[in-house]
């Protein structure tokens, strides 16, 4: 179970990667709204589209690793008007 801290670093630090295999918006959550405890990293892809996508990102706290889990929302990238 993350805490919104641990979410946060792991998005932080994963945030180019995820963005290189076609993430466009990245957000830290409760994990209660996706059936989960703790915090999550919501990662959003445009539908239709295959990606290879971690189901957690690993970040350290106090010298050890934890593993944030990631869920994946379909949705439209933003476009400016």
């Amino acid at each position: 179970m993350a805490t919104l801290s641990q979410a946060n670093s792991a998005r932080t630090e994963h945030a180019d990667d995820l963005a290189k295999v076609g993430v466009h918006a990245i957000g830290v959550e409760k994990g209660e709204n996706f059936g989960r405890e703790g915090w999550v990293v919501v990662v959003y892809v445009e539908p239709g589209k295959s990606h290879d996508l971690p189901t957690t990102l690993t970040t350290n706290h106090e010298g050890k690793p934890v593993d944030v889990p990631v869920v994946i929302e379909n949705s439209e990238p933003f476009e400016a008007q």
